[in-house]
């Protein structure tokens, strides 16, 4: 039997390979002969580079960078012959900072522009870059900054430019851009297809997760919508251009191109092909609900396996038995706990109670053999 393994991370407690191998750990004791093909997976945010190591083989490459607010910092990079894998989120993510230590006026994504120019640099022809986990709310205009954009102010500062400098540009001069951005693919992975501005933009809908408060929310809206205006103004509506603060309206003005997280990460590490050839898939993700709907892991892998007429096993960290459209997807839905418990609990052994249900999951199988 060809068993694929292709969960997300369970955010909080395991990452989508620890999650693969807590399955396949499980399995193991009721099917031991059985041809087990691990594919951690990830939409484009946290984990994404992880995912892309483990399935190529290599090791990351460290990048000197800018974080969030402007200090050095290593961020990792994954390059494949001329591919370059970048996690936005080890530039600028928001799991480097406490709650208390964000400052979004002060918020740069310039760091990212640094990890795309050293990928140009390399000779990569082709970039994947996933959005997700980013601590930015600059609109992208930091990473464009890095990839050569010219800003001109109505009064002078020293520096980068930041969330609150935005107000102060009069003049965007995008014709400046590195010029090998038109020989390379840019690929952006986003599950989120908010524009950049208003009610569903970038700051409204993401930027309270980034410290932005409530009465800000409408000031810096309009800051990047008139930073924009200035930029790309067509692009200020396009979906996905408010994903990572902005930073996705930024990659589609310097030429990017965007997918489906899920999507063009499984088609990169060929998730399609295992899909293809397996009797049994198993998926899982940290929490399911109806959200898992739009663009997330176990959706992809559940519409992948129904092409192919595979049976796919959803095993999660917490199942919502509300969403009837959700479950309808798969074979077989399980949550990891076997009783009621605290959340710190779930999360503290989230190993051992996948590997369990994974295991008694075997055994259901084992019966109908």
């Amino acid at each position: 039997m060809k068993i694929v393994i292709a969960p997300d991370s369970f955010k909080g407690s395991l990452s989508a390979a620890e999650a693969a191998q807590a399955m396949k750990t499980g399995f193991l004791h009721v099917f031991p002969e059985a041809e087990y093909t691990l594919i951690p997976m990830a939409d484009g945010g946290e984990g994404m580079l992880e995912s892309f190591l483990f399935k190529k083989g290599t090791s990351p490459l460290e990048v000197s960078v800018r974080n969030t607010y402007g200090n050095d910092k290593k961020a990792k990079i994954c390059i494949d012959g001329e591919t370059a894998y970048i996690e936005s989120a080890h530039a600028v993510g928001l799991t480097d900072f406490t709650p208390e230590e964000l400052i979004p006026i002060q918020s740069t994504s310039y760091g990212v522009g640094q990890m795309i120019r050293y990928a140009l640099d390399q000779g990569c022809k082709k970039v994947l870059i996933g959005l997700g986990g980013s601590a930015v709310n600059d609109g992208g205009a930091g990473l464009l900054e890095a990839l050569g954009a010219r800003y001109t102010y109505t009064e002078e500062f020293e520096g980068g430019v930041t969330l609150g400098r935005l107000p102060f540009i009069q003049r965007v001069d995008l014709t400046t851009l590195d010029p090998r951005l038109h020989e390379v693919k840019l690929m952006i992975a986003s599950d989120v297809n908010n524009p950049l501005t208003g009610e569903e933009g970038a700051t409204a809908i993401f930027g309270p997760q980034k410290g932005v408060r409530s009465e800000d929310i409408a000031v810096y809206d309009q800051w990047i919508a008139q930073f924009a205006a200035l930029t790309a103004a067509e692009l200020i509506d396009a979906p996905s251009a408010g994903a990572a603060g902005g930073m996705g309206f930024a990659l589609l003005a310097a030429g990017g191109q965007f997918a489906q997280g899920a999507k063009l990460i499984g088609e990169e590490i060929g998730l399609q092909d295992a899909v293809r050839e397996a009797d049994l898939i198993l998926t899982g993700e940290g929490k399911s609900d109806e959200q898992t709907m739009y663009g997330k892991v176990a959706h992809y892998v559940a519409e992948l396996a129904d092409a192919y007429q595979k049976p796919v096993i959803l095993i999660s960290g917490s199942l919502d038995h509300e969403a009837e459209e959700l479950i309808s997807l798969f074979a077989a839905s399980f949550s990891i706990t076997h009783s009621p418990c605290t959340l710190e609990y779930a999360l503290t052994h989230a190993r051992t109670l996948t590997t369990k249900r994974a295991a008694e999951i075997a055994k259901l199988i084992q019966l109908q053999l």
